[in-house]
């Protein structure tokens, strides 16, 4: 594929990125193995896809594997592009170092190219990775570089790609009139080149512009070109626009004391964030079913490889030596079958007795960062053993020999052989027999994905009792049983990350409550029979937050609002309380009464009125509604317990200002 044609694919992606991604999943096979530049191509477009549409999770996978064949195959144009999104992803997932490392090998690349604009383009990467460690200087410095390039660009995306990260340097060192300059130099390139259409980038840089202007306070037009911003993304969904449109119009009106559009804008400001939030949840919750799905796959395809070619050479000894291989192989897919760490222990024990005399057998998994072994597993004669733990540096061990020196052992006379492994020192035998100790022993490694998790041994008390055939059946099965037992961690660390995320989906991470997505589902599952009977709402407004906020910082904001939550937590007798967002919280009550609804509210405002949580006073507004026969949703009863509270927190701003 030639250069001008991906760069022409590059340039309709960016312009339509949801249907070209469409396009990609319905017509590339992504399971298959890559045989072409060209569908290594499309993966790397994917990738892309996934990045400019703010799932970079999904844009590292895609762009790692394009990578592999593009590494052997691939020509300049196509590494740049790869190592370029590469970096932008690490720069988005917060992984610096390795951004820098990809941005670095993009900017070596782009010489080769034969066109300035790429080198500018590597160059402009390569800043923003420093502006995101705030070293403005280093990111200044490489802009200017760029910047003495510029006459050679003409009117392209990358020359006003160039002004706006400029332009955003100079507004995080609080130079707002220069960087007004360049935001409005980047806004006519993108405009001379889209014209009326509807772009990212220029919406992007038409959201920096009103930012800019708000800190010049200049409002007229902060407001202009921040709500025109605004339309294009709620027009094209592009939500981390909306979010910072809502922010800055919230910051705007705040300054010239309209609170009322304050509240509104950075209350829409809030949901956005829950919104995108939730559906990020979700996305993972899917990504890691997706993927439980693909490990067990793969598991697999390893399990076939393993059978068809690691283990062609071993089996062809085996048949000559041992005439139970098929048992050997069936014992392999009795342990690769199953995901239960204490299964797979049980079903290689009595495996190997069944096959060879044991006196001493022992199962270890290895912690690499703990540098630890430890034998979660081990008996002798038949008998469980306490359990060990062994330093992986403690030098008298055969198993830390075996970890520190990448080997199997197969030691036929320990007597005879022991200064190979140990020499000029005191063994102690692993078994707690006094009258006897092992003397022909084999320890194997359990390698899975070219790392050591664990070993297994085995051991007889008589010399030359194994045989080299029984050594070979034990190495054998040692790769079946590495596989299960990484299955069976992958399987736990995926099941553990779904409970987290299923439980965040439905939780507010700082307070434990509810979240206002559960609010919302539980209202939802309402039934009419639900609806007969009293429900009672009670809404709570914290006063003060932001104040606390901006004077003490956003930790002890946040202490407070977890002292709000236990406080609301303890008087609710065990209905479900919610966070519904920001310093807005909810308490839902099934059968009860105004009455009941009115003593809750007097003990919750006892207990905040009491509290001792920091340098201001703890205090919340609250408001109430009883559903009655007129209400007929639970829509109804929000609005107008909010309405309540809301009235109740103007009073208490009212009451503050009189005193």
């Amino acid at each position: 594929m030639r250069d001008d044609h991906l760069l022409e694919r590059i340039s309709e992606l960016d312009n339509n990125p949801k249907s070209f991604i469409s396009h990609l999943m319905n017509s590339v096979d992504f399971d298959a193995p890559i045989e072409s530049l060209e569908k290594a191509q499309d993966i790397l477009l994917l990738g892309r896809g996934h990045l400019i549409t703010g799932k970079p999770d999904l844009a590292a996978g895609m762009l790692h594997k394009a990578l592999q064949y593009i590494t052997r195959h691939g020509n300049a144009m196509s590494k740049f592009q790869c190592y370029s999104n590469l970096g932008v992803v690490y720069r988005e997932e917060k992984q610096y170092d390795l951004a820098l490392k990809a941005l670095n090998k993009s900017f070596n690349l782009s010489y080769d190219l034969e066109d300035f604009s790429f080198v500018i383009l590597a160059l402009v990467n390569l800043s923003s990775v420093y502006t995101s460690l705030g070293d403005y200087e280093k990111s200044m410095e490489l802009l200017q570089n760029a910047l003495g390039y510029k006459d050679r660009l003409e009117n392209s995306k990358i020359l006003a790609d160039l002004y706006n990260n400029y332009a955003f340097v100079m507004l995080c060192e609080l130079k707002y009139t220069e960087a007004l300059t360049y935001f409005m130099a980047a806004y006519d390139v993108y405009k001379r080149l889209y014209g009326d259409a509807i772009q990212t980038n220029l919406v992007i840089v038409l959201s920096n512009i009103g930012e800019t202007y708000v800190c010049l306070g200049d409002y007229d037009n902060a407001e202009l070109f921040i709500n025109k911003a605004l339309d294009y993304a709620q027009a094209n969904q592009i939500k981390f626009i909306e979010q910072d449109c809502h922010q800055n119009l919230a910051k705007m009106y705040e300054a010239q004391g309209d609170y009322k559009a304050a509240l509104h804008h950075q209350k829409r400001y809030s949901q956005i964030t829950e919104e995108v939030s939730n559906q990020e949840i979700k996305e993972e919750i899917e990504g890691l079913k997706q993927r439980l799905e693909d490990e067990s796959k793969r598991s697999e395809a390893e399990i076939n490889l393993l059978r068809n070619v690691e283990l062609k050479n071993k089996t062809t000894e085996l048949e000559k030596t041992l005439k139970n291989v098929a048992h050997i192989s069936l014992i392999g897919r009795q342990l690769t079958s199953s995901m239960d760490i204490n299964q797979i222990y049980e079903i290689l024990r009595s495996s190997i007795y069944a096959l060879m005399r044991v006196d001493v057998f022992g199962l270890a998994l290895y912690d690499q960062e703990a540098g630890m072994i430890d034998f979660n597993y081990f008996e002798e004669n038949g008998k469980s053993l306490p359990l060990k733990k062994i330093d992986v540096n403690d030098r008298v061990s055969l198993a830390s020999h075996c970890i520190h020196n990448e080997e199997d052992l197969f030691i036929k006379s320990f007597d005879v052989e022991f200064q190979n492994y140990l020499p000029n020192m005191t063994y102690v035998s692993i078994g707690d027999d006094k009258k006897n100790s092992t003397k022909c022993i084999i320890y194997c490694r359990l390698v899975s994905e070219d790392r050591c998790i664990g070993l297994i041994t085995m051991q007889s008390y008589i010399p030359f009792e194994y045989s080299a055939a029984d050594f070979e059946v034990i190495k054998a099965l040692a790769s079946y049983v590495a596989i299960a037992i990484s299955n069976a961690k992958k399987k736990n660390i995926i099941s553990e990350k779904a409970q987290e995320l299923e439980y965040l989906s439905y939780n507010d991470p700082l307070t434990g409550l509810y979240n206002r997505r559960y609010f919302g589902n539980l209202t939802e599952s309402y039934n009419q029979d639900d609806l007969k009977q009293p429900i009672g709402l009670i809404m709570g407004d914290m006063n003060y937050l932001k104040a606390i906020n901006d004077t003490h910082g956003h930790l002890v904001g946040d202490h407070y609002l977890v002292e709000i939550a236990n406080i609301m937590r303890r008087h609710a007798d065990g209905n479900p309380v919610f966070r519904l967002g920001g310093d807005e919280f909810a308490i839902l009550i099934k059968n009860t009464t105004e009455a009941y609804i009115l003593e809750t509210l007097q003990k919750i405002q006892e207990d905040c009125e009491a509290a001792q949580v920091g340098p201001s006073p703890l205090s919340i507004s609250l408001g109430f509604e009883v559903k009655n026969t007129k209400l007929q949703t639970v829509d109804e009863l929000f609005a107008l317990a909010e309405s309540k509270m809301y009235h109740e927190k103007n009073k208490y701003h009212r009451h503050k200002k009189r005193i």
